[in-house]
């Protein structure tokens, strides 16, 4: 349905790509979030949303893989020069991008009546508005200020990924049957599937 390839793809992005080096893994992750958001993009209207504006982190994963080969030693002078640009840029997009793709989870689990991970999507929508915040705050010239929330800005992005890791899981757990693949042309049944299957599992 999309959600493993949400999954696999957001910890490529989100983890795997925070040690700068790696950050070639974003070459490999984003392709795979628009590929899992394409599938689910029948299903509810925010993720066909997501999908479209997942087309513009191509840039910034070849961007972020030509940083990281200039971290392993390989010379990329115009790629260092454009980082302070870039990094505002991209704060912007994953501020964007995750809000859409989070709330396109907390829509279609509200539309389905999953209340665990509905209960997950919205966990997972304050913790990344609390670290978006506090992100910010750290980044902006407040001199001293600014340096005492670098720390808990780092902790805030790590749990919030571990909730977006966690509430992804149970979208692919309780609402993508296991071994089942569906085609565009059948969303609306299976979308019925789905409802039916969860109002069951409730009794």
């Amino acid at each position: 349905m999309g959600f493993g390839w949400l999954l696999v793809g957001y910890f490529f992005v989100a983890v795997v790509s925070i040690y700068s080096p790696l950050s070639f893994a974003m070459l490999l992750g984003y392709p795979m979030m628009i590929y899992g958001l394409w599938q689910l993009a029948p299903y509810q209207r925010y993720f066909r949303v997501s999908f479209f504006f997942s087309l513009l982190s191509l840039p910034f994963a070849f961007y972020y893989a030509c940083y990281g080969l200039g971290k392993m030693g390989i010379s990329m002078p115009a790629v260092g020069a454009m980082f302070a640009a870039v990094e505002w840029i991209y704060f912007v997009f994953t501020l964007l991008f995750t809000a859409l793709w989070l709330f396109a989870i907390y829509s279609l689990c509200r539309e389905l009546g999953h209340q665990r991970s509905l209960a997950g999507a919205i966990r997972a929508l304050v913790f990344f508005a609390l670290a978006q915040v506090l992100d910010l705050a750290a980044r902006l010239p407040m001199g001293t200020v600014a340096s005492y929330l670098v720390l808990p800005a780092v902790l805030l992005r790590l749990i919030t990924i571990f909730l977006n890791i966690y509430v992804i899981y149970l979208c692919y757990r309780y609402i993508c049957p296991e071994g089942e693949e569906f085609s565009h042309l059948k969303a609306d049944a299976h979308f019925k599937k789905m409802k039916d299957t969860l109002k069951e599992n409730k009794k």
